[in-house]
């Protein structure tokens, strides 16, 4: 008898090496999960996962960019009709800034692993920016609609 498909328990991978491998297979995964989504219902998707070394991996259906423009022009309409419409042109010029910084992220040019956690400490900042500003503006577009 084979030992058949086992459950592991979910936790931090203590060895570097381990880490890397986790998460090499685990976004395969995840990217693969993300396109079975969109194949079964038709779902526009985008996902960006950071590894541990810091460095970015993206995965769209049909494509990241085209589905990250989508959602920014959804938010510009519906902040237009809710007068925040200045806001999100400031939220939307902070997205492509981040956009083009990742996409102009070249790893084999930092030389140490200090280097690399500093382009991703600076990644999740500007991340954390955008996010807390498309709060606002949810926020905002909410309050007009029951105000």
């Amino acid at each position: 008898m084979g030992t058949g498909k086992k459950k592991i328990e979910i936790r931090r991978r203590e060895k570097q090496e381990e880490r890397m491998v986790t998460f090499s297979k685990r976004r395969k995964g995840l990217f693969k999960k993300a396109h079975e989504l969109h194949s079964l219902t038709g779902a526009d998707i985008a996902v960006v996962a950071f590894s541990p070394a810091g460095r970015p991996f993206t995965h769209g259906e049909p494509s990241f960019d085209a589905t990250i423009d989508k959602y920014l022009n959804i938010k510009a309409q519906s902040n237009e009709s809710g007068g925040g419409g200045e806001c999100n042109s400031k939220v939307k010029e902070e997205m492509m800034m981040m956009k083009s910084w990742l996409e102009g992220v070249k790893v084999e040019a930092y030389e140490s692993v200090e280097d690399l956690v500093s382009v991703k400490n600076v990644a999740e900042e500007m991340r954390e920016k955008v996010l807390f500003r498309l709060l606002q503006i949810d926020e905002d577009f909410v309050g007009s609609l029951l105000g």
